[in-house]
């Protein structure tokens, strides 16, 4: 038999076992087609799976003093390209491939090389997921829809049962579906899905986390779906009977890892096309805990951290693509490596290693680059039984590699202990605190699974928490419960912390008859008073209670309007933008004009975005002032930078802000108009858009005047020139500025003004591994340097100016060397179109952390 034949009917073999799958009990009609698809398998040719090229030599490969990287195999060909990973018992290394199948890699004694490779299953379709647990090899299939445990009921050391424990309604083509499984310290399964795979059928209805919704004051119509469809994690029993969904909230987290203290983690993934929108958010850590809701919606209805009905990231790490995640518990490295948590980025080729550090109920974190590598796109890591690092390259097509990376420094004798053998230092009272604020929560979210009265007065002491994690707990704990329980105490409880965060599990509930109550006992808060995350909580209570019980009658609208109108605006930027859509939707006489405003005096583009998109809706209450104004911002916006969807964005706010024109505005606004429709086509009119060139600035002239940074200085000038030398398109100060850079709030608590001014002016002087630049040698001889932000089986698209978004395609198979360069991502000559004066209270701006009532701001 040929092999396109054999091709076709392991093809249409597999579709016909999909197709009765459905029909049939899991398992039974499904589980015995598949088991003919492996029969038959073998007769399929596997020259379409690649491989058969060299994997990232380990000479490519940064690593930290005192450790080793060894390639133990390249993907030879036909082998595939290699996208998850799982050790059996028996210590021999087992992979899913990115096209089909899955494979097994037998080790040497020494584990220096491999000695056997062979193809164990070769049906099922693109296997991000796979773990040995149970006796057994669990997979999730992405392609084929499904979660499968594989088993050798014969003692012949082959799976000749393969069984389908769940179907996914997955509806994607772009791999955000079924992703990782693993194995949790209850011994239970815990599988991390994508956001285009709905609840899986048959999963509990009391779940902690249930029934998501959009919840958008002002939503924005082309963001609608027919479901809203969320990533969230499952856990299930061996026997996959049993499924509960643990938290969701996510874009396309790919992996989760448990610490020793059993917490849960995961690292999901930004939408890399928002970059420089408002809803924007960067790849992120999480600390996934029981119920928990972590905001990600469809378009640009995602939540911004701040929701109190939702939880913070727990790290940002900016652009990347989230692959594996390991905590360094089994490792045998050394004991500050063993807490760690390692993180594969397959965008920049490395891996993070990020410190945990008990905060609360929760946790805050550092990271740093572990190691990394001119594409080594890293998909999956683990550790092996002898305590190394293994981790595989590949997906995508792109050609695999098999690596580990062992210890073998000064200590390596103490650090190959294992974390038990370890003598633990005495925890410190921070520490002690934070494991009694963990053991608190996980008693509040026993309830969030279950109604029991007692739960009420379990949970309600803790509403009033300061700390966010143990709010939310309790919050959901009562949420759980019978509302006719616990509704008057929500109306009448006093405290401002409490009475909002039980305000808010009312709003929640949707009772329209409920809302008078509700608002009457929101007008009793002392809004003066409030910090401002407590009025950023109230806020959302107030919008959820519209959102979900309905439009408020004419004398509620007119006394919640009494009591924000003249909140606005603030200093806040944060609470400005939830004022801004509350008063737009309780039609205030003056917001339009307050918020045009806001728009030219904001530094960084994504609050105006945010703004311009609120307005572009509003049809009444314009004057021709605040038209000719608004249009003007508009034409203003063409400078913007930012990712694919940004002029998208841009351009569905000008077709909004037209369609509300009266023919008279239409005509009177036509020169504006013409210049708008011209926008896609002028780039360079864009560019000129830009600050004017002042002056090439010296180091002596600029380092000379340093001291006047410290006196006298303009708070408003300052950040002004934040904005001027596009430092915002980059980073973030306070509430403002787009997070794909280092966050400079807090900056100049740890560097003095001469510092702060060196990263500036010499951004290359001192680099910081998790910005710093590649540079790639071509057969050719041309060099480039930029930052891969893309990466297939032939072609490395490299970003070459950030602030621009310029990239450059490279054919792999034409580059000669990488190699870490020795520029910063961050562009050189950015202050040479501010005045020395405004370099200097740029420099004070940042040394002060942005606070207006900082001595240096003050007269002597």
């Amino acid at each position: 038999m040929n092999h396109l034949p054999a091709g076709n009917l392991i093809v249409n073999l597999r579709s016909l076992a999909f197709r009765l799958r459905c029909r049939q009990p899991h398992g039974v009609a499904g589980g015995t087609l598949l088991l003919l698809c492996l029969v038959v398998s073998p007769l399929h040719s596997d020259d379409d799976l690649p491989g058969g090229g060299q994997a990232t030599p380990v000479e490519s490969i940064s690593l930290p003093d005192g450790f080793r990287a060894q390639l133990l195999r390249s993907a030879k060909q036909g082998e595939g390209s290699w996208i998850s990973m799982t050790f059996d018992d028996r210590g021999r290394i087992i992979l899913g491939r990115d096209k089909r199948g899955v494979v097994r890699l037998s080790l040497s004694d020494d584990r220096e090389r491999v000695d056997r490779f062979e193809v164990i299953e070769n049906t099922l379709p693109h296997c991000r997921g796979i773990v040995w647990a149970h006796d057994s090899l669990y997979v999730c299939a992405t392609n084929a829809s499904g979660f499968y445990r594989l088993r050798d009921t014969t003692g012949d050391d082959q799976f000749d049962s393969v069984e389908e424990l769940k179907s996914f309604d997955y509806q994607s083509r772009y791999g955000h579906g079924p992703n990782q499984v693993v194995l949790g310290p209850d011994n239970m399964l815990y599988i991390v899905n994508g956001n285009d795979v709905a609840f899986p059928e048959g999963f509990a209805v009391d779940s902690p986390y249930r029934d998501p919704q959009d919840d958008h004051l002002l939503p924005e119509s082309r963001d609608a779906v027919q479901d809203i469809r969320v990533g969230y994690v499952a856990k299930t029993d061996p026997e996959g009977k049993n499924w509960e969904i643990i938290a969701g909230g996510f874009r396309n987290q790919f992996d989760v890892a448990f610490n020793e203290d059993g917490e849960l983690f995961t690292y999901d993934a930004d939408m890399e096309w928002d970059v420089g929108l408002p809803w924007y958010r960067p790849t992120r850590l999480n600390h996934v805990v029981s119920g928990g809701e972590y905001g990600w919606r469809w378009g640009t209805g995602k939540w911004p951290e701040y929701f109190a009905d939702s939880l913070p990231t727990t790290l940002d790490t900016g652009l990347g693509s989230p692959t594996g995640l390991e905590f360094g518990t089994r490792s045998h490295f050394p004991p500050g490596y063993r807490g760690a948590l390692f993180m594969g980025d397959w965008q920049h080729g490395r891996i993070f290693q990020v410190q945990l550090t008990p905060r609360g109920a929760s946790y805050e974190a550092e990271h740093k680059v572990f190691l990394e590598g001119g594409a080594l796109n890293v998909c999956d890591l683990t550790f092996g039984p002898d305590g190394a690092m293994y981790f595989i390259t590949g997906g995508r097509g792109s050609q695999s590699g098999l690596y580990r990376i062992t210890y073998e420094g000064p200590d390596a004798a103490a650090a190959s202990h294992t974390a038990e053998q370890t003598e633990q230092p005495q925890q410190s009272e921070q520490a002690q605190q934070a494991a009694s604020a963990r053991a608190l929560r996980r008693e509040l979210e026993q309830w969030h699974s279950k109604r029991d009265a007692q739960a009420i007065d379990a949970a309600w002491p803790h509403l009033n928490s300061q700390d966010r994690w143990l709010r939310f707990a309790a919050r959901l704990a009562i949420e759980r419960q019978d509302p006719a329980l616990w509704r008057e105490r929500a109306l009448n409880e006093s405290r401002p912390t409490a009475s909002i965060a039980a305000l808010l599990a009312l709003a929640r509930l949707g009772r329209a008859e409920d809302q008078p109550a509700l608002l009457a006992a929101l007008d009793r808060l002392p809004l003066a008073t409030l910090d401002r995350e407590q009025l950023l909580d109230a806020l959302r209570v107030w919008q959820l209670s519209f959102i979900r019980q309905g439009h408020p009658s004419e004398s509620d609208r007119s006394q919640v309007l009494t009591r924000l109108d003249p909140l606005y605006p603030q200093a806040s930027s944060y609470v400005n933008r939830e004022l801004c859509g509350l008063l737009i939707y309780l039609q205030a006489p003056d917001v339009l004009p307050r918020t045009v405003e806001l728009i030219h005096t904001a530094i960084s583009q994504e609050d105006a975005i945010f703004y311009s998109q609120r307005l572009a809706r509003v049809a009444e209450g314009w004057t021709a002032e605040t038209r000719e104004s608004f249009f003007d911002s508009l034409l203003a916006a063409r400078s913007y930078r930012g990712g694919k969807l940004l002029s998208v964005s841009l351009q569905q706010i000008r077709e909004d802000a037209i369609a509300n024109l009266t023919d008279a505005e239409q005509k009177r606004l036509k020169p504006r108009l013409d210049m708008l429709a011209l926008a896609a086509e002028k780039s360079d009119e864009a560019e000129s858009l830009s600050a004017p060139f002042v002056k090439q600035w010296t180091w002596d002239e600029l380092e000379s005047a340093l001291p006047q940074a410290r006196h006298g200085r303009s708070w408003e000038q300052g950040r002004a020139a934040l904005g001027k030398a596009q430092c915002m398109k980059c980073h973030r100060v306070n509430e403002q500025g787009s997070p794909t850079g280092p966050d400079l709030t807090h900056v100049g608590r740890r560097f003095d003004e001469q510092a702060l001014l060196e990263s500036i002016a010499q951004p290359s002087k001192v680099i910081d591994e998790k910005y710093r630049l590649s540079t790639y040698v071509l057969d050719s001889g041309q060099v480039i340097t930029g930052r891969p932000i893309g990466v297939s089986a032939t072609v490395i698209t490299v970003q070459t100016d950030s602030l621009r978004s310029e990239t450059v395609a490279l054919k792999r198979a034409e580059i000669e060397q990488t190699s870490p360069a020795n520029l910063s991502l961050m562009p050189s000559g950015l202050l040479d179109v501010l005045t020395l004066d405004e370099i200097l209270d740029l420099i004070a701006y940042l040394k002060s952390g942005g606070d207006p009532q900082a001595d240096v701001y003050q007269a002597r």
